[in-house]
């Protein structure tokens, strides 16, 4: 999103632990919002840069920094945040936020509290004013049809795209059992029927290389395990 003073925000919530990659992840992002600010042969940096700032939603706890919201801005050895700083990231430590106590949270806790949980009963009965005015605008997002579409859509493609992730994964698991079970399997026929051709034993499942080895192990004879085969 964009302020009107200009400032980029981008909001990421995550349900699952803040790792080395997202760490990675979130500086690369940063860099880029910056760098596509600025067009080759500018010379004023000044009247086409906007600050920066990222804010990541994540379930997970820095045990370093025992915080429910940690910001990091550059800063030189004496702690002195950059003179005209450009960018600035924030991580909101969500398991954190069932500790404060909702009656006496800030605005900004409540806020994240809300964002946590969802719009329940529970939250509907604190009759904040943060409470009211995000339920408002949940009721204006969900009002906007074109605006619903494009987050079913996101969602959508966020779960394909996670669902073929855990195919490739799963494939490539059932091709390394396949050829460990296959290796096995014509290492110890060759072993025993160093006469027999083995390309019979070529394009078979994993269920029958495991089957075939468990023969071969009991000492089965030949006839059986070529009607295995076929």
């Amino acid at each position: 999103m964009k302020t009107d003073e200009g400032k980029l925000i981008d909001i990421e919530m995550q349900n699952s632990a803040l790792t080395k990659e997202d760490h990675y992840r979130f500086q690369i992002y940063e860099a880029r919002m910056i760098d596509h600010q600025v067009n080759r042969g500018d010379l004023l940096y000044s009247e086409n840069v906007h600050e920066v700032c990222t804010i990541l939603f994540v379930n997970d706890i820095d045990r370093d920094n025992l915080l429910l919201i940690d910001t990091y801005m550059p800063r030189n050895q004496l702690n002195h945040v950059r003179k005209y700083n450009l960018l600035t990231h924030h991580n909101v430590y969500l398991p954190f936020i069932d500790a404060v106590v909702r009656e006496k949270g800030s605005k900004i806790e409540l806020a994240i509290y809300t964002l946590y949980h969802g719009i329940t009963d529970d939250i509907m009965a604190l009759n904040s004013e943060v409470v009211i005015m995000m339920k408002e605008k949940m009721d204006q997002f969900n009002e906007d049809e074109e605006l619903v579409l494009a987050a079913s859509k996101r969602q959508l493609v966020k779960i394909q795209h996670h669902q073929e992730k855990v195919r490739i994964r799963q494939e490539g698991k059932e091709e390394g059992e396949l050829l460990k079970a296959k290796e096995n399997t014509l290492m110890l026929f060759k072993s025993k029927y160093p006469q027999e051709d083995i390309l019979m034993l070529e394009n078979l499942t994993l269920s029958q290389y495991n089957e075939i080895f468990k023969a071969l192990i009991e000492n089965k004879n030949l006839q059986i395990i070529k009607e295995m085969i076929k």
